[in-house]
């Protein structure tokens, strides 16, 4: 029986070796594609990161910082049951990075996304309470000009003239009875619980995010 000659059985080992060498480098090439795809995929989500984190800090230290100022230290100083007796401004939406829902949230260190959305929950709620205050605010705003007009009326039906003291008399009265009538006590004590509840989720969120920030600006003042 003829097995063939040598020649051809080399030829074939050979060929066999060179198909699993070269089987090998492209099993080696394409592991390393894949990898370096990881890494770039990796950095790009580390950059989305980043950007959110900042907007997001941005947004949250802005908008607390603007409260504060308006009203932070007054309403603090109240007694418990005080009305809030002022209109602040609310903007149609107040939250505008947070509410596009910035793909990159779920890109956020666990503990840190779990402050970022326990935060905008309450302030979404502190906003809500704040639009109530305003709307009832001015609903007695409104008491207390029909409640002036009429006594001005009355007073001059009398041949009377309503004195300053009288006029800020009664348009106080009237603003503080409407204002216990709408219960606005309880919704300044529901805001000033809010904003206590938020305080320390600021301040977290600020020290969290800055110190995520510290490596990547050492690293950019190292380069330039």
């Amino acid at each position: 029986m003829d097995l063939g000659s040598t020649d051809a059985y080399i030829s074939l080992a050979t060929g066999l070796v060179g198909a699993l060498i070269g089987g090998l480098f492209t099993l080696r090439g394409t592991t390393r594609a894949h990898g370096l795809a990881l890494k770039k995929e990796e950095a790009a989500d580390r950059e989305r990161m980043i950007t959110t984190l900042m907007l997001l800090r941005l947004e949250i230290v802005g908008s607390w910082e603007l409260f504060d100022e308006e009203c932070g230290d007054d309403l603090l100083a109240q007694s418990e049951g005080t009305p809030f007796l002022n209109i602040l401004p609310i903007g149609s939406n107040p939250f505008p990075i947070y509410d596009s829902g910035p793909p990159a949230l779920n890109l956020l260190p666990r503990e840190l996304a779990k402050d970022v959305v326990h935060f905008y929950m309450r302030a979404k709620g502190l906003v809500a309470a704040i639009e109530m205050n305003n709307r009832d605010y001015e609903q007695a705003l409104q008491h207390a000009r029909a409640r002036l007009l009429s006594h001005a009326e009355r007073a001059h039906e009398a041949g009377e003239t309503l004195s300053d003291e009288a006029h800020d008399e009664v348009f106080s009265h009237s603003v503080d009875f409407m204002a216990g009538q709408l219960g606005m006590g309880d919704t300044a004590d529901s805001i000033r619980s809010l904003a206590q509840e938020l305080a320390p989720i600021v301040q977290r969120i600020t020290k969290e995010v800055d110190e995520l920030f510290i490596p990547v600006l050492d690293k950019s003042k190292r380069l330039s």
